[in-house]
């Protein structure tokens, strides 16, 4: 592993990288909030999509997610996919920001990037912080056809709104930062939770797995464990993904959703493949209970993916598609004390990530939210009109269908109440339809092109 010093750089490896933003843990210790900012050729981002922080933790690309640790708040994990990062972008900033505190009041304040085997790749500590609220840590950048990394150790006395716009984001206010959150420990075996209420928090509900056991600590080096990742061998391979986050410091236009508990809680995972096979959800608690199903698939082609039932068959559509690289989600129920299995009919390679439905992204009123082919949201709040505006990729009529879920009171969307929001044929489509009050599931499970939409209060 590369050790490197302030204005250093190193050659990391293309791969999805696990990027630790830690601190020695004491008492006093301000909270902090760690961030990944996308930037272009011009050392600007595009728009606020580019942040990824707490309020905001997956990029529109889902190529980079900010995760969290729900066990210890003196590390958070931010995941760059750097293969599946978009061409445009050109570096990727590590930064964060303090509440109740600077950044030199940390002890230790470092940044560390672990390859997909958890093998540790480049490390850099922070030496010279004062008295700023906001800090860039570091960059990874293009070069070469490769990626680097760069040690950056620049602070904003201006705090995150100086850090933010000086990279293109208006940011007006910090919010302050809620208390810590301690999560009780998870069950050995996590299972459904049925929604019986909600909850106002800033996050899902913490998964909080039993911590590995800490390795020896040598002289002078931050004690610090990071997870276990099994090294990718033959497809399917299981690959590390994001655990739910712990609050902490959020921008003052962030309005994260409200906890979601429907579904069981286990940490999500990613297999990979090409061409027809059949997929065990193996690491993900047997049901009841929907799970969130995300999927990827290279180039132009048909892709159809079937949940099989109990006598191997299948039963249930989760995607059909012509979309060229497609990327989508649902939600899918699974069967009472049974593993999830799904049959994959596709043409080129694929990826299918298993993650608890809390991972899904909100419905918010006043936030445009936008997407291209199917995908699940969930809705927390009240009674609303809902604005959809569709375009068909190809030109010559698409089919569009949305259904809402209000599953209070249930532990699969199968017993849940449906409504009908959409069910539309066209090139370019407009429509409105009415949302009744959250918690509200809602599966856009067929959508040939990219469409956006928007909430408006009743």
């Amino acid at each position: 592993m590369s050790h490197i010093a302030k204005g250093a750089n190193s050659f990391v490896p293309t791969v999805a990288l696990r990027v630790a933003v830690r601190h020695e843990p004491g008492p006093g210790a301000p909270l902090v909030e760690a961030a990944a900012l996308l930037l272009d050729a011009s050392g600007r981002a595009r728009g606020d999509g580019d942040m990824v922080f707490h309020g905001r933790p997956v990029h529109p690309s889902a190529a980079v997610r900010h995760m969290g640790d729900a066990r210890d708040l003196s590390v958070q994990w931010l995941e760059l996919d750097l293969p599946r990062i978009e061409a445009h972008v050109e570096r990727v900033l590590v930064v964060c920001s303090t509440d109740n505190g600077t950044v030199g009041a940390l002890a230790q304040p470092t940044v560390e990037a672990f390859a997909p085997d958890g093998v540790p790749v480049v490390r850099y500590t922070v030496t010279d912080a004062t008295t700023e609220t906001a800090f860039v840590f570091g960059e990874f950048y293009r070069r070469a056809g490769g990626w680097k990394f760069r040690a950056v150790g620049q602070g904003y006395a201006s705090g995150p709104a100086g850090l933010t716009t000086d990279f293109g984001i208006a940011v007006a206010a910090v919010a302050t930062a809620p208390a810590p959150v301690v999560p009780p420990p998870a069950p050995a075996s996590p299972g459904p939770v049925p929604l019986a209420g909600v909850s106002r928090t800033s996050a899902p509900v913490p998964f909080a797995p039993p911590p590995p056991p800490p390795p020896p600590v040598s002289a002078g080096q931050v004690p610090f464990a990071p997870p276990p990742h099994p090294v990718p061998t033959a497809a399917p391979t299981a690959v590390p993904a994001a655990v739910p986050t712990a609050p902490i410091v959020l921008p003052a236009q962030a309005r994260p959703g409200d906890a979601w508990t429907f579904g069981p809680v286990f940490e999500p995972y990613t297999v990979e493949g090409k061409g027809s096979q059949v997929v065990t959800a193996d690491r993900v608690p047997p049901g009841p209970g929907p799970v969130l199903v995300e999927m990827t698939h290279e180039g132009d082609g048909y892709l159809c993916v079937q949940r099989l039932d109990e006598r191997n068959k299948d039963d249930h559509l989760v995607f059909n598609s012509l979309l060229k690289n497609f990327r989508g989600s649902a939600a899918v129920d699974q069967f009472d004390g049974r593993r999830l299995r799904l049959r994959i009919q596709a043409d080129k390679r694929w990826t299918l990530t298993f993650r608890p439905l809390a991972d899904a992204r909100r419905l918010e009123l006043g936030h445009e939210l936008t997407g291209r082919g199917p995908e699940a949201l969930l809705y927390t709040g009240p009674v609303a009109d809902l604005k959809v505006r569709l375009r068909d990729e190809d030109g010559d009529g698409g089919y569009w269908c949305m259904r809402g879920y209000e599953v209070a009171g249930h532990t699969t969307i199968a017993t849940a109440t449906e409504n009908l929001l959409v069910n539309e044929v066209g090139r370019s489509v407009k429509v409105s339809s009415p949302l009744p009050e959250g918690p509200l599931l809602v599966l856009f499970d067929a959508a040939e092109g990219p469409w956006r939409m928007k909430l408006r209060a009743v």
